[in-house]
C-alpha cells in the first residue's frame, strides 16, 4: 500500500495537462534524489538563495534569478520589488502609505484570479481597456494612465488572455519611454524553453513562471527572473529574511528541486517531446474515430498558448453530453480527468499522459 492508498486518494489519469488541483507534474528520479539530498543536511538559506539565483541566471541567459513558492508568490514578490523600486525604499521600511500611494496598471482583458496578489499587496490598480475589443490608441490610452504613482505595468501572457490588450512589444515600448517595470506572469508559458530568456531579453524586467508545470520541478515552487537591482531587493528582504515575503516560505528541498530540474529541462530534446505529443494525438484520433459515437481531430495550440496539440473530442450523439461523460471518467478506477470544450466536446491533453 503506498502513500496516497493509505490516505484513501485515488492516483489518477491526468488528460487535463499541468493544472496545479491535480499535482502539476511529475519530478523525475533525478531530482527526487537531489531533494533528498538537501533535505538531509542543514544550510545556510540565504547563502544557498543566492547562490541557487545566480546559477539559474547563468543558466537561463538572465541578469538574475530567484526561487519562490509558487507563481503566484512571484508576482507578488515581483510586485513588491517594483514598489520598493518606485519608493526609493528598501523592503523593510515600505509604509501602508506606500502601498496605497503606488499604482499598478493591470488591462482588464489580462484580469484573472490570480492577480488578487495585487489587492493582497495593498497597492492601487489601474485598470485600461476592455475586456473584449481592441483600444484604438493603445499607446495613447497607456500614456494617459500613467501617473507619478504608477510603479509598474502587470502583464498576463497566456492563452487565456482575451483580446482587447495592447502588445507586448507596445507595452514594453510605453514602459521604457515612461521608465516603468514590467511583471509579466508567464506561469504556464513553457514550452518553449526559449521562453526562459526571450521575455526578458525583448525588454521585459521581471519574469515568473511555474516550478511545477512543465519544467517538473516541485509544485511549491515558482521562479523569478530578469533584472537585478529588482532581484537584489528581494535577496536583501525576502524570505529567509523576516518581514514581507516570510509568509512566502521556500525550503531548501524546493530550491535545490527547481535549480536540478531546470538543468535537466535545459538539456531536453524538445522537439523530440513536441513530436511524441503529436504522436499520441494521432493515435488517440485514430482509435476514438472507430466509434461511431464521436469525432476526434487535433487541435493546436493547447489551452495554455503553448505550442503543444491536443485532442478535441465532439460527441455525435447529441443525446449525451460532456458533462455526463466527464463524470464517468472520473468515477472510473483509477479516475480520468479531462477538461470540456463545449456542451458536446471536450480535451485529451497529452503533455501529462504516458503512451504505453
Amino acid at each position: 500500500m503506498g502513500i496516497y492508498e493509505e490516505l484513501g486518494v485515488p492516483r489518477i489519469i491526468n488528460a487535463m495537462g499541468t493544472y496545479t488541483i491535480y499535482g502539476g507534474s511529475k519530478m523525475s528520479s533525478q531530482t527526487l534524489q537531489d531533494m533528498e539530498d538537501a533535505a538531509s543536511s542543514f544550510i545556510d538559506l540565504n547563502l544557498l538563495q543566492k547562490q541557487a539565483g545566480e546559477a539559474i541566471a547563468g543558466l537561463t541567459h538572465n541578469e538574475a534569478a530567484y526561487v519562490c513558492n509558487g507563481a503566484a508568490a512571484g508576482v507578488y514578490l515581483g510586485l513588491l520589488a517594483a514598489v520598493a523600486a518606485h519608493r526609493g525604499k528598501k523592503i523593510p521600511y515600505l509604509t501602508r502609505q506606500d502601498f496605497q500611494e503606488s499604482e499598478i496598471l493591470v488591462f482588464r482583458s489580462h484580469r484573472s484570479p490570480y492577480d488578487i496578489v495585487m489587492e493582497q499587496l495593498g497597492v492601487s490598480i489601474t485598470e485600461l481597456a476592455y475586456s473584449n475589443h481592441s483600444l484604438p490608441c493603445p499607446k495613447e490610452d497607456m500614456d494617459a494612465a500613467i501617473s507619478h504613482r504608477t510603479a509598474a505595468i502587470y502583464y498576463l501572457e497566456s492563452g487565456w488572455v482575451a483580446p482587447g490588450a495592447p502588445s507586448l512589444t507596445e507595452t514594453i515600448d510605453t514602459a521604457k519611454r515612461h521608465r516603468l517595470p514590467i511583471i509579466m506572469d508567464a506561469a504556464a508559458m513553457l514550452p518553449p524553453t526559449a521562453n526562459l530568456w526571450n521575455y526578458t531579453k525583448a525588454g521585459v524586467d521581471l519574469v515568473v513562471f511555474s516550478g511545477g508545470k512543465d519544467l517538473k520541478g516541485p509544485q511549491a515552487s515558482g521562479l523569478i527572473v530578469g533584472r537585478k537591482t529588482l532581484i537584489d531587493l528581494l535577496l536583501e528582504s525576502a524570505f529567509p529574511k523576516h518581514g514581507y515575503g516570510r509568509f512566502l516560505k521556500v525550503g531548501k528541498e524546493e530550491i535545490i528541486g527547481l535549480y536540478s530540474a531546470i538543468k535537466q529541462y535545459l538539456t531536453l530534446d524538445q522537439e523530440a517531446q513536441i513530436q511524441n505529443a503529436e504522436d499520441q494525438v494521432k493515435l488517440a484520433c485514430q482509435m476514438l474515430n472507430t466509434h461511431p459515437g464521436y469525432h476526434a481531430l487535433r487541435s493546436y495550440p493547447n489551452e495554455a498558448g503553448q505550442p503543444i496539440p491536443r485532442v478535441l473530442i465532439n460527441l455525435l450523439d447529441q443525446t449525451t453530453d460532456a458533462k455526463t461523460i466527464l463524470q464517468y471518467l472520473s468515477h472510473c478506477t483509477p479516475p480520468i480527468i479531462a477538461s470540456p470544450a463545449g456542451h458536446h466536446s471536450l480535451y485529451f491533453n497529452p503533455m501529462t499522459l504516458t503512451q504505453k
